[in-house]
């Protein structure tokens, strides 16, 4: 679970721990009468202008708190920390347009040094971010993608804004720029932003740019599933089930996990054929390897297939591997071998009926569930890592890839 905001008592600490790290470098040592030069800032006054803030702070006054950091007009060099930490400190709290204001704040002061305004800036995109301001983060990270020791991190964020704006060319554009000078956060996504393009292609009929894509997502990524799963959905549009049938045995070769995936589609090349060519097909995935049929059972009645032939006859596999529901069979029925093809159909129909009530699919990296399968989580934003849910306690290695 996400771990919950910061309480008030922990955020007044660390303000009062950086406030207090400034007021020690500030006036030690001790301030003396007649030191201090024309124009500088009566620092007692500052002092006083700190503690009153602090003060709001503790009193669960976060608006006069605010108003009071905020008028202060000695943010310089010296005082910019303590600023950051409560502009922070605000964002962590949810309260982004305070950092806002605290961070456009820090911008303003014109003797900053070219590093604090960076940091300003990238902050404040930061915020913008937070709000769901993607326009107006995406202007800021774009200057400091353009150099500075912010750049990367800034490429990051950029890429995350055109993923969630579903704006694919401009997120490669982006993805390439961050590869030639660090290493990408998750390295297959810019062969997924290719497949985006090559969907919206396909959708709009137009196969030859949608190969085009698949192609250089082969390129930025070997032996890409995704990719083989959609040159299936274009083989299926253009009339051509052989060959169709043929890319999604090579995915689930090469990602086993994807067999939920690729079942419904060779279901679909299947249409029209006799039974025989049917079974003549899925004997290519129904090796002796008991774990592998009982895989192939579930992985149909999770896509919805519980209704087919080669389901009941790999359910007795699928039984013998759960703990628990072979001994709900063993104890009702026998050995689940014995099962009628009746009883086999019932079983699958059953199964079916529970998964379709829960989530199918889980991310493996934030527990993220869902009844859809996606490529990217909508949770944790990370690819290729929804996997079908192991509701049934089969044995390691089975669905828990």
């Amino acid at each position: 679970m996400p771990a919950d905001p910061p309480s008030l008592l922990l955020i007044v600490a660390l303000f009062v721990a950086a406030a207090a790290g400034w007021l020690f470098g500030r006036y030690w040592p001790p301030y003396r009468p007649g030191s201090r030069a024309a124009g500088e800032p009566d620092q007692n006054k500052l002092s006083e202008e700190y503690f009153r803030g602090l003060r709001f702070l503790l009193d669960e006054e976060p608006d006069k708190a605010l108003e009071v950091f905020l008028r202060m007009v000695d943010v310089d060099n010296d005082t910019v920390e303590t600023h950051f930490t409560l502009g922070n400190l605000y964002r962590r709290r949810g309260e982004v347009e305070r950092a806002i204001r605290v961070h456009e704040n820090i911008m303003a002061r014109p003797s900053l040094s070219d590093e604090h305004r960076l940091h300003a800036m990238f902050a404040l995109g930061e915020d913008f971010f937070r709000a769901g301001l993607f326009d107006r983060a995406e202007r800021l990270f774009l200057q400091l993608a353009d150099g500075g020791g912010r750049h990367v991190p800034a490429l990051r964020y950029l890429l995350r804004i055109y993923e969630q704006q579903r704006d694919w060319e401009q997120a490669i554009a982006a993805h390439r720029r961050l590869v030639a000078v660090a290493s990408p956060e998750h390295p297959t996504a810019i062969a997924h932003y290719h497949c985006e393009l090559a969907e919206q292609l396909r959708a709009a009929g137009d196969f030859d740019g949608a190969r085009e894509q698949l192609h250089l997502a082969r390129e930025a990524q070997r032996n890409f599933p995704r990719g083989a799963l959609i040159r299936a959905d274009i083989a299926l549009d253009m009339n051509q089930p052989e060959l169709a049938a043929l890319l999604c045995q090579r995915a689930v070769e090469l990602h086993p996990k994807l067999l939920t995936l690729a079942l419904p589609r060779v279901m679909r090349a299947m249409r029209g054929t006799d039974a025989g060519e049917i079974e003549r097909r899925f004997r290519a995935w129904m090796r002796p390897d008991p774990v592998a049929r009982a895989e192939l059972a579930y992985s149909a009645v999770v896509a919805g297939l519980e209704q087919e032939a080669f389901v009941s006859e790999c359910l007795p596999d699928l039984l013998r591997e759960d703990p628990t529901l072979g001994e709900i069979i063993n104890a009702t029925s026998g050995d689940p071998s014995q099962l009628t093809a009746e009883q086999r159909t019932a079983l699958a129909t059953a199964l079916g009926r529970i998964l379709r009530r829960t989530q199918r699919y889980r991310c493996v990296d934030c527990g993220f569930a869902s009844a859809s399968h996606f490529w990217q989580c909508p949770g944790c934003r990370s690819w290729d890592a929804f996997a079908p849910v192991a509701l049934l306690d089969l044995t390691p290695g089975m669905h828990r890839r």
